[in-house]
């Protein structure tokens, strides 16, 4: 008999696809649909040229739905930034223009950035109360096209978004752009950028190449 077709769906969109054993890249998310697992949202490699972090509950520890006040958003900052610094650092010597795309306000992110001494090294756009009817991909894509993005001319593909937000993920990569997905509790940790270096095929920020056959894939970033 065929293959059981599986099904995620994004809002007002639906897609069957009979996914290859253990395949979850194709799937589409819907509310109400079981996730698909946090590991199948991962970069496909390549030259990027932009990263946008969300904000809350991936540079953060907690997410944003948790009604965080600014002060404290600031403060979980404050004590990440010894572990965030030098692999965010790291990609923006490698070229990489970061950027931030959160629900939250603009002024609570940058207060929070400057507190930590992180400002500098987002020297794209910096975009708050993300909503929109396209989520985070839509403004993504806005951006690109009106040109505000300059180091990435050759398209959405060339963009990673990193978020702990599996349907914003989703909508992401229907688009065409590259998707990683934070913990789902705790915000990004080392591995996890020891994980995205390794795909980006660049130096980790210990100065030593990484490569995915060294990694524990499915024990990080779940």
């Amino acid at each position: 008999p065929p293959p059981r077709r599986r099904q995620w769906r994004l809002p007002s969109l639906e897609v069957e696809t009979p996914p290859a054993p253990g395949d979850d890249s194709d799937f589409v998310v819907t509310p109400g649909s079981p996730e698909p697992p946090r590991e199948s949202f991962r970069p496909l490699g390549g030259r990027v040229r932009v990263v946008f972090f969300d904000f809350d509950g991936t540079l953060t520890a907690t997410p944003g739905e948790a009604g965080t006040r600014r002060l404290r958003k600031k403060r979980e900052l404050e004590r990440r930034a010894p572990m965030l610094g030098p692999p965010l650092r790291g990609l923006r010597d490698a070229g990489i223009l970061l950027g931030i795309v959160s629900k939250s306000t603009e002024q609570t992110i940058r207060e929070a950035l400057d507190g930590a001494g992180l400002a500098d090294l987002f020297e794209g756009p910096v975009i708050g109360k993300a909503l929109g009817l396209e989520g985070k991909a839509g403004l993504i894509a806005d951006m690109h096209e009106a040109g505000r993005l300059d180091s990435c001319t050759e398209g959405l593909a060339r963009i990673l978004l990193v978020d702990d937000d599996i349907h914003e993920l989703a909508r992401s990569r229907e688009r065409g752009i590259q998707t990683f997905a934070a913990p789902r509790e705790g915000g990004l940790q080392e591995a996890d950028f020891r994980e995205i270096f390794a795909y980006l095929s660049l130096p980790s920020p210990s100065g030593r190449s990484v490569g995915l056959g060294e990694l524990d894939i499915g024990g990080l970033g779940g």
